[in-house]
């Protein structure tokens, strides 16, 4: 290839990886729904995007690199304080079982389903299909929005069954490989070998970045993305260099490592996700889709259809009803655990190295694994994607769905607000500091309590979870105004809203033209008790009726939330419902 010719293709590959998941996220899709389909017609137009001929010898690096960071920022939600021990023992269960169930079963479905395959090829597919991992869990959990207690199951067994799926399958690898090669086909304790080094280079590289954490933030903190890439991808060469594949088990424990210690901000280290992995996790998804061929996904096509029916429907079943058995779990949560396995990026990445190796070595039936992989991982994921979110509403173990919001503040004013919103429909989430004021939202039936969100920020994660939108209405303009800047760049510019600054007496001058101010500029915090104390109502109103004074809120028919501000909306349609302040002038 010219060096234009790479120029073009890295510019595709850039330019769809982030396209696709802007389109999924518009489209409320997971993003590897559009990924995946996207790349490989990519690769049926132009060779460019193929990841052999634009990166040649970097490609498999490349992926080990990109997928070591992936399992890194996964392992800093690995909090153990947000679970209970029980959670724990059932992860464990989940994992050793899965890992075992799940190979078995894949191996057997593979050579029942395909002819023509060598005879350790069932087993490379079952090792390399054990993988769920959080580049698809994480972002189905955030879209399905199961109860939390699910949530917590299936992201530790997500980020947990990576590096464990990943070693599994170097060692069978190595044992198919070898056997073909007339060299020792089993070496007893090589994946223990392989998950202690990963560990100790883990462990190891979290002490030293936690130290350089401690000084960077201290000094300059604006370093702490660049110096967390140095030292993961540190570790994760060092740990391969010594063992293969160890370094995705240094990278997940490093994360781990940070996320339960309480000495260093890792708040900053989440800018991965929001940046890096994602842009990662499209880039990946979009080269591997473009390695395999049309011819290829034809030939293997039915088969892999029916292998996923197998997994969907026997093996995932058999391996929580084995793992959840005498646990606290309802039927309903088991059910739900059995209807989630989606296959991602670490079994394609797996796939695609390993198909290639063992097609080099004339192994019956190498050529037709990451097609396999490849149907499998887009099929499962389709699947899965699409069916959760009803799934989860249907055995009623999804939490509150829709428009969530979060109004911070426990003043009259806010409590008020709140309670017109609820009455409307809306999910409310309160933040209140005083007890007095908690104590008088719950009596209104307003859940309240104090915000977590300076915590850490595993913590504020969690705090944010399921939010919307959110109004500001402290009696501290200054700290309605940071608050809405720091929650503009969580929840999105149009998301977040304030009550009107009173400019004579705030300590910070207002943004110029800002929006988001709710009601009108002259609506403060203390006009709007002055109006309450003379009388004022937060009062509701439909479409057809005349509307009050001051407009604030409108609550359309599907339960959307559309805030009053300086450039409206101010008027309801039909079906929508109008919350105003009347009277009190």
């Amino acid at each position: 290839m010219t060096t234009d010719d790479v120029l073009l293709g890295l510019g595709v590959v850039l330019t769809l990886a982030v396209g696709s998941q802007l389109v999924a996220g518009r489209l409320r899709l997971p993003a590897i729904v559009v990924l995946l389909p996207v790349g490989f017609v990519a690769g049926i137009l132009t060779d460019d995007v193929h990841p052999d001929r634009l990166l040649g010898d970097l490609y498999q690096p490349f992926v080990s690199l990109a997928v070591g960071v992936i399992l890194f920022e996964a392992g800093l939600r690995l909090s153990f304080r947000e679970v209970s021990r029980r959670i724990h023992a059932l992860v464990g269960r989940l994992v050793g079982i899965g890992v075992v169930v799940t190979c078995g079963g894949v191996a057997l479905a593979v050579w029942l389903l395909f002819d023509g395959i060598g005879k350790g090829v069932p087993f490379v597919m079952g090792a390399i299909l054990v993988v769920s991992g959080p580049t698809v869990v994480l972002p189905l959990l955030s879209f399905v929005r199961p109860a939390k207690t699910l949530r917590s199951v299936l992201t530790w067994e997500g980020v947990l069954v990576d590096p464990v799926g990943a070693l599994l399958g170097v060692v069978v690898f190595h044992a198919v490989l070898s056997s073909a090669t007339g060299g020792d086909a089993w070496r007893p304790g090589a994946m223990l070998a392989s998950l202690a080094v990963g560990a100790a280079v883990g462990g190891a590289g979290a002490v030293l970045l936690s130290l350089l954490l401690r000084e960077v933030q201290r000094s300059a903190p604006r370093q702490a993305v660049p110096t967390v890439l140095m030292v993961v991808s540190a570790a994760l060469v060092s740990a391969d260099l010594l063992r293969d594949d160890a370094g995705f088990v240094a990278t997940t424990v490093m994360g781990a490592f940070l996320a339960n210690q309480r000495h260093v901000d890792v708040s900053t280290t989440l800018e991965f996700h929001a940046t890096l992995v994602q842009l990662l996790i499209g880039v990946l998804f979009v080269l591997i889709a473009a390695s395999v061929s049309p011819g290829d996904v034809e030939a293997v096509l039915p088969g892999a259809l029916a292998l996923v029916a197998a997994m969907a429907l026997v093996i995932r079943p058999l391996v929580v009803a084995f793992a959840t058995w005498r646990s606290e779990l309802t039927v309903r949560e088991r059910a739900f655990l059995a209807w989630m396995a989606p296959r991602g990026i670490v079994a394609g990445a797996t796939a695609s190295a390993f198909g290639l190796q063992l097609a080099q070595a004339d192994i019956a039936g190498a050529d037709r694994i990451l097609p396999i992989a490849f149907v499998v991982i887009f099929g499962t994921v389709v699947l899965y994607g699409l069916t959760a979110a009803p799934v989860a509403r249907l055995l009623g173990v999804a939490e509150h769905g829709g428009t969530l919001v979060l109004v911070v503040g426990g003043n009259v004013m806010a409590r008020t607000v709140a309670e017109a919103l609820k009455r409307a429909g809306i999910g409310v989430r309160l933040w209140a500091g005083r007890a007095d004021q908690q104590a008088a939202a719950r009596a209104a039936g307003l859940e309240a309590d104090r915000g977590r969100m300076l915590v850490d920020a595993v913590t504020r994660e969690a705090e944010l979870d399921q939010v919307t939108d959110a109004l500001l209405l402290t009696g501290s303009d200054d700290f309605n105004a940071l608050a809405a800047a720091e929650l503009r760049a969580e929840l999105g510019h149009g998301r977040v809203f304030r009550v009107a600054p009173d400019a004579e007496t705030a300590d910070l001058a207002a943004p110029p033209n800002e929006q988001g101010i709710l009601g009108r500029a002259d609506l403060t915090l203390a006009e709007l008790h002055r109006r309450l104390d003379a009388g004022a109502r937060i009062v509701q109103s439909g479409a057809a009726e005349r509307p009050a004074e001051v407009v604030l809120f409108v609550v359309t028919a599907g339960g959307a939330l559309r805030v009053a501000t300086g450039d409206g909306p101010r008027e309801a349609r039909a079906g929508d419902t109008t919350i105003a302040l009347s009277g009190g002038t």
